[in-house]
């Protein structure tokens, strides 16, 4: 991939310091690991930063593995951009800016340990976002939920805490998975919503994308943030797509269950 430059409008909507804002990584197996990390910001045209604020489960997948997706989403637009992780800094410019920022200067918790730098690589997607859209596609996903059968595979029970923040409108949703160039990419699903204990469906729709490039058996992530803030990880099996209201669904088994928020983030909870 060549390098390219961010436009104007990406670097705004990274600084908003209450975008939300997601990373997703890839283990040693090429599993996908997808959190929010609010801390993302563009330090220059090609670069993004983060700070280091616990998420040690993302920091072991850059260890093994540098090539990066993250997304950003205003109340309008959105955008998904893939690149690759060149370093953590315990100091200077980076580490300076990220720790003057109102989420860490302000922060109940700690500092961060170090700034992690990724260098741009693709501007993979934009994306239009519109609450008339949303909300049609939340009610696809929640009419094909009724329906859907998993089948015999293996699962767990998400806990309920967890299935009320996915069954919400106002909240910022993401699937994460393994492209085909290798690459985690992420699609914003904001119709991510429980068909039952152990299964999530999503429509069509923005996560598109996902349903061309996956197929049964596939590892995938989803995240979740509400305002509150509060968030969530999801991984699981891929199980396929079904036809509802003219557009395809895609149903995910639970497997894993995480917290992605303080006081407890990468927690596995189910």
């Amino acid at each position: 991939m060549a390098e390219v430059s961010l436009s104007p409008a990406i670097i705004e909507a990274l600084a908003g310091e209450r975008t939300p804002k997601f990373l997703a990584t890839l283990n040693s197996e090429d599993v996908p690991n997808v959190v929010p990390i609010i801390s993302l910001q563009a330090a220059d045209e090609s670069t993004v930063i983060f700070g280091e604020f616990m998420m040690w489960k993302t920091r072991r997948n850059l260890e093994v593995n540098p090539r990066v997706a993250l997304a950003v989403m205003t109340a309008s637009q959105g955008w998904v951009i893939k690149g690759d992780f060149l370093e953590f800094q315990r100091s200077g410019p980076h580490f300076e800016r990220i720790m003057a920022s109102d989420t860490f200067r302000y922060n109940a918790y700690a500092g961060i340990r170090n700034a992690g730098v990724i260098r741009v690589a693709s501007v993979v997607r934009a994306f239009a976002l519109s609450r008339p859209a949303v909300l049609l596609e939340m009610a696809r996903a929640r009419w094909s939920a009724r329906r859907v059968r998993r089948g015999d595979v293996a699962a767990v029970t998400v806990p309920i805490q967890v299935r009320q923040k996915f069954a919400r409108l106002q909240a910022a949703k993401v699937l994460a998975y393994l492209d085909s160039d290798g690459y985690p990419d992420i699609v914003p699903a904001l119709s991510l919503t429980p068909a039952d204990e152990q299964t999530l469906v999503f429509s069509s729709g923005l996560a598109a994308p996902a349903l061309a490039a996956l197929s049964p058996g596939a590892r995938v992530a989803a995240s979740v943030i509400t305002f509150e803030p509060v968030a969530y990880q999801v991984k699981g099996e891929f199980l396929g797509a079904e036809r509802s209201l003219g557009r395809l669904v895609g149903v995910v088994a639970a497997q894993e269950v995480y917290s992605a928020s303080p006081p407890l983030p990468g927690q596995r909870i189910a």
